[in-house]
């Protein structure tokens, strides 16, 4: 945060104790015109006094408390501390996100991740097996022109999948389906498995991929990046195919002493 910011939000709440005013949240996501802070128990008797503060330092029109993210589909357990809509739309890449962030996560720290896959080799036959509001499907989409189909079974981020396929104009090379992956039957030149905890639908992902390459996520312990190399391995063995791994990444911290990586296996 700037210092002229935190310095116009501290004296703009100059009836709360000092105690607070000198230890205001410093970190924030802003996601299209909705700003997501995290605040201390000592803060919540104050939430609404700061929420409001933030909302006009950032010149947004709502503040959401973050909380944790629970549940199958993540979603995001948060709290309107300033304004009320919860629904934005988010520019990134030249690609239009419009989402409901009291439903439907969206994680600023994977911004390089949805960078590099518009990078892929074009015209590909793509399977996207957790597509959410198109993370993944819309720039691969846009860039790559590949055909994708997208899988998602949240009917709150399939609602929102669609309308943004319309509204980034690749509804000619994009397929949503309201469905679990784990029902789709195809074949597929590349399987993105952006859940991290896809490796419940590795056998399946095998499945859709005789000769390509899937990018599969997981959250791995510090020490512990090997763990997704030796389920590629595994599910690999099983499927009767062979897979080597051609690059491996970490994206960002989930928590103390867990990352969020990212496998590119190539399948033959």
């Amino acid at each position: 945060m700037e210092p002229e910011t935190r310095k116009r939000i501290r004296d703009s709440l100059g009836s709360l104790p000092v105690t607070i005013r000198e230890d205001l949240p410093e970190s924030f996501e802003k996601i299209g015109d909705i700003l997501i802070i995290y605040l201390k128990p000592h803060h919540l008797p104050f939430e609404a006094e700061i929420g409001e503060a933030y909302r006009r330092a950032f010149d947004v029109k709502t503040v959401l408390r973050k909380g944790r993210i629970h549940g199958n589909y993540r979603v995001p357990d948060s709290m309107v501390i300033a304004g009320s809509e919860t629904v934005t739309t988010h520019k990134e890449n030249s690609i239009l996100y419009q989402l409901d962030l009291s439903q439907v996560m969206f994680c600023s720290g994977n911004i390089h991740e949805r960078i590099r896959v518009s990078t892929f080799p074009p015209h590909e036959k793509v399977v996207d097996m957790f597509a959410g509001i198109g993370y993944f499907t819309l720039p691969i989409a846009k860039y790559c022109h590949s055909h994708v189909q997208a899988l998602e079974k949240n009917e709150h981020a399939y609602r929102f999948l669609c309308e943004n396929i319309v509204q980034n104009n690749v509804a000619h090379l994009v397929t949503p389906h309201l469905m679990d992956c784990s029902e789709y039957e195809g074949l597929a030149d590349r399987v993105i498995m952006g859940h991290p905890r896809a490796h419940a639908y590795l056998e399946k992902a095998f499945a859709l991929v005789d000769r390509g390459v899937l990018v599969y996520h997981e959250f791995a312990p510090e020490g512990r990046s090997n763990r997704a190399i030796e389920r590629l391995t595994s599910a690999a063995r099983k499927a009767g195919k062979e897979v080597s791994i051609e690059g491996m990444r970490r994206i960002k911290k989930y928590s103390p002493g867990v990352w969020h990586i990212v496998c590119d296996a190539r399948i033959q």
